[in-house]
């Protein structure tokens, strides 16, 4: 009989103990020097512990390998083990896998609110390890189910993220279902044999994609592929329809325009060389019809012409050097350009400048103002603060490029006497992307750059084209606060009237899985009138639950859905409903089915009509909160104020006269100054006391940065109970996680 002592020695002397110690000696060394390099090369304590497991998993293939070369068993015997084996490192690889790796990148994905990335490694998980995939659980919050319509059958559509992503992913042939789209920025091909590829930048629910989750009136066309060769050399088809403009400024009022041709790129120093090299500057066709101006004094066109010289007094941009752009410039754009040289150039290619609404169409989305692409499109354009670079940073809504950043651009429409720029330009702040820039039109900055258009029906020059008479909005700066006697005086205009007290309760809706709706229907105080209360209570909630007043957006003023379709989720604000808030959404004066059918938009009625409106909601305000103390399920203690866009940038008059809020949330608020006419709100705004959290959008052209500032503090609130936070993103949508937490945690900040 063996003793333990020769077991032992046979072995230490046999193939797998040799293998497995060699391994063991290995692995050891290797996690060894790990964790003497892993300060130096930045790697974390996970990173270690990957290293340690991935040995564990890799031990029993090596031991079997070595087993069976020294094994008397049989193949199939062998093969068996090996299979079992393999499969439990397949399960445990992929577990850890999953587990250690890429579930903590879709949490940090989705937690900044990059659904795009955690929908690609969803997939990702789901392609190699099905077992353990998550994208059944996040589907519903990452994408959204997307109908892209083409008129022509049988072409090919492709998608990809905007940022950082060069692979393009097969969605199918037209006429194509709807298919699930990661929710974010994307980009998208169209090909077909015969026809010019189409290019479209587009965030993610959208209008586009036939899912925009706000109800607007008009609809957009299929998209329309052109037949190869149709489209003039370097431009692109911009297709026709309504669009709202995305130029602060300019409202929500759509715009409509026919199809028309862009340039894909700015003008490049090597392009208007050949403008020169053709005689540009001395036929006098390109010229006709200009007025030229310098300082308020008219000249004469040579009297013009001795102004368009280089840094050498010879004819050309102002940046140049004996009429020629500096070496290795070919293709950066062209500047140094005064408006009439623009023009004149695109008449020598049998163009214009664009249109300023043109341009606008062809740089933004239809629907920019809910469903931007800026937050990418400002990111990859130049605004480097440096120097211009060559034409071909930041994809535009139809392929266009440069529309934002690089060199400012003229357009064709005159405002107050001057030329009109648009874009801004490499060394200016990126919110002048979206706003218009008046300058002299002589002006020959190095900044000033330019594309031209082709339009196809002439027709949209007027009154498209036409000179812009109009007016800059007063400094902000003009507006002090009233005095108290005056403020006293001013405040009896929204002393809220007696009413009697009758409720009536019109239905309620428990059939939704979050939360029972309600409408009530109450008496305002003035002219006889009443107003429905519409209240999302959650469902399976204990003890009174905390209120949240809601002022929505502008279209609710405009175009409303009918009283009974509204839902908290057009907006996202069903958390509230499933962090145990209650709803409560009055049909606020003006708005929903209070809406007047005769409406005068003379200047001097919508002046008289909004005042009268801001005296209606602090009635509306008072008689709500009434009724919501009548109510044993609903903690008055805690009633909490939350406007979107119009409701935080108008409504706010409401929280000087009404102390029974607790606190405001303002999403994408600020001051309006162009909107007529003020009702006096930026004098109030030093009285407004109340705890507020802003939450705004870097990259929002509707309520720019300046505007928000302006707002956040001027107000009387004192600064440790305000707090206003800016995201990468547009008007609206905003970051919706990021969202929730601040939201959720400024409300428990201030709930009793």
């Amino acid at each position: 009989m063996e003793t333990s002592t020769s077991i032992l020695e046979k072995f230490k002397q046999s193939i797998i103990f040799k293998v497995v110690s060699g391994y063991a000696i290995v692995a050891f060394v290797t996690v060894q020097i790990a964790s003497l390099v892993s300060d130096s090369f930045g790697f974390g304590e996970e990173f270690m512990q990957n290293i340690i497991i991935v040995f564990l998993v890799v031990l029993p293939f090596i031991a079997l390998i070595a087993w069976a070369a020294s094994s008397r068993y049989g193949t199939f015997k062998i093969l068996g083990i090996s299979l079992v084996l393999l499969f439990t490192g397949y399960g445990t690889g992929s577990y850890i896998w999953v587990n250690n790796f890429m579930q903590p990148q879709i949490n940090n994905y989705l937690n900044a609110d990059d659904n795009i990335s955690a929908w690609l490694a969803s997939n990702q998980i789901n392609s190699f390890a099905p077992f353990f995939s998550s994208i059944e659980k996040d589907t519903d919050d990452i994408s959204v189910e997307s109908n892209i319509q083409v008129m022509q059958d049988g072409a090919n559509i492709y998608w990809k993220a905007y940022e950082n992503d060069q692979e393009w992913r097969f969605l199918g042939k037209t006429p194509l279902s709807p298919v699930r789209l990661p929710k974010g920025i994307l980009q998208i091909k169209i090909e077909k044999e015969g026809y010019e590829t189409a290019l479209l930048s587009i965030s993610n629910p959208s209008m586009r994609l036939d899912n925009f989750p706000i109800y607007v009136p008009w609809k957009l066309d299929p998209i329309n592929l052109q037949p190869l060769g149709s489209v003039p050399n370097g431009m692109v088809y911009i297709q026709g329809g309504d669009f709202i403009p995305g130029l602060t400024g300019n409202g929500t009022d759509p715009v409509y325009l026919h199809p028309f041709y862009i340039d894909k790129y700015e003008v490049t120093n090597k392009e208007y060389k050949k403008f020169m090299e053709s005689g540009g500057y001395d036929n006098s066709q390109y010229w006709v019809d200009m007025e030229f101006i310098q300082d308020g004094v008219s000249l004469s066109l040579k009297e013009a012409k001795n102004l368009m010289i280089d840094t050498t007094g010879i004819q050309g941009p102002a940046g140049w050097e004996v009429g020629m752009y500096l070496e290795g410039k070919d293709n950066h754009p062209v500047t140094g350009i005064s408006w009439y040289e623009a023009l004149a150039f695109a008449r020598f290619k049998g163009n214009i400048l664009p249109p300023m609404f043109h341009w606008a169409k062809a740089a933004y989305p239809p629907d920019e103002i809910g469903s931007p692409i800026a937050p990418k499109l400002l990111k990859f354009s130049n605004f480097s603060q440096k120097e211009l670079l060559d034409v071909g940073q930041g994809q535009g809504a139809y392929g266009t490029y440069d529309m934002a950043g690089n060199a400012r651009e003229w357009v064709w429409n005159i405002f107050g006497g001057r030329g009109l720029t648009l874009g801004g330009a490499f060394d200016e702040p990126t919110y002048l992307a979206s706003q218009t820039a008046p300058l002299p039109r002589m002006d020959r900055s190095l900044r000033n750059g330019f594309r031209t258009a082709r339009l196809i029906n002439p027709r949209d020059l007027n009154p498209y084209g036409d000179p812009i008479q109009t007016q800059a909005p007063r400094d902000l700066s003009f507006y002090k606060p009233m005095s108290d006697e005056v403020f006293d005086v001013y405040s009896r205009n929204f002393e809220v009237r007696k009413s009697n007290k009758e409720i009536e309760k019109v239905y309620e809706d428990d059939t939704h899985p979050l939360w029972i709706k309600e409408r009530i229907r109450i008496d305002v105080g003035y002219n006889n009138e009443k107003m429905d209360v519409l209240i999302f209570k959650p469902k399976n909630s204990f003890g009174p639950s905390d209120p949240v007043i809601f002022h929505p957006g502008a279209n609710y003023f405009t175009t409303p859905p009918e009283i009974d379709e509204v839902s908290p989720g057009e907006f996202g604000l069903d958390f509230l409903i499933k962090s145990g808030k209650t709803l409560v959404w009055p049909a606020w004066k003006g708005s929903l089915n209070r809406i007047p059918e005769n409406r005068s938009a003379s200047p001097e009625d919508l002046l008289i009509y909004f005042r009268a409106l801001n005296v209606a909601w602090v009635s509306d305000t008072a008689k709500t909160i009434d009724y919501l103390e009548t109510r044993n399920d609903i903690n008055t203690n805690n009633i909490f104020y939350m406007g979107m866009s119009f409701g935080a940038l108008f409504n706010t008059h409401t929280l000087l006269f009404e102390s029974r809020y607790k606190a405001a949330l303002l999403y994408v608020g600020g001051v309006f100054p162009t909107y007529p006419p003020l009702v006096d709100g930026l004098n109030h705004m030093p009285r407004i006391k109340i705890p507020f959290l802003m939450l705004n959008g870097e990259q929002d052209y509707l309520v720019p940065k300046s505007s928000a500032m302006f707002f956040f503090g001027s107000t009387g609130t004192l600064p440790e109970d305000k707090k206003i936070i800016f995201y990468d993103s547009g008007h609206w949508p905003l970051p919706r996680n990021q969202m929730i937490r601040e939201t959720l945690d400024f409300m428990k900040k201030y709930s009793d």
